[in-house]
């Protein structure tokens, strides 16, 4: 049964659009406990890369959501919903930050159908090329394909996600379009503003010695997932010597970028967003003071579990 009466306040945007800055910046000031929204910050020893928050800003604000499994672990939606939970039941104020459009959907929407694990399915849907793949998705999970992103209906992790859900749950789930979408606020940056955010955030990640981090994951058996987070394969290829630093700095931009680009469709096809322009404010402090205005005007959204 849903626990009635769970609120948080909601600052997401794509990746190096400030939202992880303005929460920290609101929550050292005010209190609040940030939850993270981001599938990567679950991993623990994947820091730099995952662009998690430094010691010093942990001893700043309380924290959540992050170093929830080992790299090698399995770990997925209905993971993070257990992990996170007693953290909306704590009683504080929450601050959800974060770019992971489905953690976000599932926290404001609920999560009723988490399909069991299937290793028999998942290993047969693995098995099948991506036409077959695709065709079964358009026709055994139509509702849940037509719902997906144009990026996602190319990305076969994504369509084995949706035929595992619509075998585990037995029916299709219409109760993400029946919900009412709560208001959240989200951060806009200019595209050009973006890309070079982006850039400077690659170079940061490299400078801070995610080359070192890389090494003590690179004979580790990552998961799936984990293998996903934006920067380990490229920083993996660079220790193998088969890519030149510089080339791993230029493809590590280019999938931030397209990834930025995903969050951004997301967001928009699935979720109530209200957009603040940030190039309005000069200053981090005018930039939260926005946020959290709208807030004052909007209100807490509900969180369902």
């Amino acid at each position: 049964m849903p626990d009635a009466g769970l609120h948080a306040y909601f600052v997401i945007g794509p990746t190096a659009s400030g939202k992880s800055a303005v929460a920290q910046y609101i929550a050292e000031r005010e209190g609040q406990l940030i939850v993270s929204a981001d599938s990567m910050n679950i991993y623990r020893g994947m820091d730099i890369g995952t662009a998690k928050p430094t010691s010093e800003d942990r001893k700043k604000a309380d924290y959540a959501g992050f170093d929830l499994a080992g790299p090698t672990e399995k770990f997925n939606v209905a993971a993070y919903l257990d992990a996170v939970r007693p953290s909306f039941q704590s009683g504080r104020d929450i601050i959800v930050a974060g770019g992971t459009g489905l953690y976000v959907k599932c926290l404001t929407e609920g999560f009723d159908d988490v399909a069991p694990e299937n290793s028999r399915l998942r290993n047969e849907l693995e098995a099948l090329d991506f036409q077959t793949l695709e065709k079964q998705a358009q026709t055994e999970a139509a509702e849940f394909y037509n719902n997906l992103t144009e990026d996602d209906q190319q990305n076969p992790r994504r369509l084995i996600r949706i035929l595992e859900r619509a075998a585990g749950s037995g029916r299709y789930d219409r109760s993400w379009n029946s919900r009412p979408k709560p208001k959240l606020v989200g951060l806009h940056v200019e595209r050009p503003v973006l890309l070079e955010r982006i850039e400077m955030r690659v170079d940061a990640m490299y400078a801070a010695g995610l080359l070192d981090e890389a090494e003590a994951l690179i004979k580790l058996e990552l998961s799936q997932t984990a293998m996903q987070a934006i920067g380990y394969a490229e920083a993996f290829a660079v220790l193998n010597n088969e890519m030149t630093l510089d080339e791993a700095k230029e493809k590590t931009v280019i999938r931030t970028r397209q990834l930025a680009k995903r969050q951004m469709t997301w967001f928009r096809n699935q979720l109530n967003v209200e957009w603040i322009d940030t190039a309005a404010f000069q200053s981090l402090e005018k930039l939260a003071a926005a946020v959290s205005n709208v807030w004052k005007d909007t209100g807490p959204a509900p969180v369902v579990f």
